[in-house]
């Protein structure tokens, strides 16, 4: 018989070369099986699943797809590693998973399973930011865009964050004695006007902020010796330029843009 012959008559059957295991772990929440050439990290569930107790070894299909589950307990385990350190909202960890190997489905799957045990959830995370900004002194509009931007949405927002006037003006008061305690060298004026951009800046209404300012009780102490100062200053720069009366309107603008008193410095500047 001829060899053709015989081989369609009795066809070999190819047998899929397969990767032997050599040895297995079983930790709390994973297991870790060892092949010869590489080793894979795979969730418990899925080694009693696939019966992989009773195997010698893996063909590339199921190699394959404990790849794909391996990349699931990763990413899992690396969410649930964040979330032990602080709170984060579901779109934070979308946006971490968006960076890892998956498809959709498992992001999802990930992201069901945080909310349902209870650690992704968005609305307890609005309520705990919203009193930690509150008692750190942020307007309301720096509240609201702060959560906007972590992704919380409107509906949670509106749910929680509620505009107290009052409230708001104790902050911002707050908010003007702390910074007017840190500026130096300015004049009164200028001491006025930057505690009002902070407060502006800071999502606070410019009536309430012009308000606070007016009602601070800022010394007028050392005016003049900060004059003084300033004078000096602005004569040994605008001097090496200037000279007589073109000389005197640079000084005098220039403590005038300053906040210094038009009065005080004729005073300082004829003396």
């Amino acid at each position: 018989m001829k060899v053709e012959d015989f081989l369609k008559k009795h066809p070999i059957e190819i047998i899929e070369e397969k990767h032997p295991i050599s040895k297995i772990k079983i930790r709390e929440d994973y297991v870790m099986l060892f092949l010869e050439e590489d080793k894979i990290m795979i969730p418990i569930e899925s080694y009693f699943s696939y019966g992989l107790k009773d195997l010698k070894g893996l063909d590339d299909d199921l190699l394959n797809r404990l790849r794909n589950e391996e990349a699931y307990l990763k990413a899992y385990r690396s969410c649930l590693r964040k979330l032990s350190v602080k709170d984060y909202t579901v779109k934070q960890i979308k946006d971490h998973l968006g960076k890892m190997d998956l498809d959709d489905e498992r992001r999802k799957e990930i992201i069901d399973k945080l909310i349902s045990y209870g650690m992704l959830d968005d609305e307890k995370y609005a309520q705990n930011k919203i009193a930690y900004y509150d008692r750190s002194n942020l307007s309301t509009r720096q509240i609201r865009e702060k959560l906007k931007k972590d992704g919380i949405n409107e509906e949670i927002i509106n749910s929680y964050l509620f505009k107290d006037e009052f409230r708001e003006i104790e902050k911002a008061k707050n908010i003007a004695d702390r910074y007017s305690k840190t500026i130096r060298n300015k004049s009164l004026a200028g001491k006025k006007q930057s505690i009002l951009n902070r407060l502006v800046s800071s999502g606070y209404s410019y009536e309430i902020s012009k308000n606070i300012v007016n009602e601070l009780d800022l010394s007028r102490d050392n005016e003049i010796e900060l004059l003084k100062k300033e004078y000096l200053k602005a004569k040994n720069k605008y001097g090496k330029k200037y000279s007589d009366y073109e000389l005197k309107q640079r000084i005098y603008g220039s403590l005038l843009n300053k906040g210094f008193s038009s009065d005080d410095i004729k005073k300082v500047m004829e003396v």
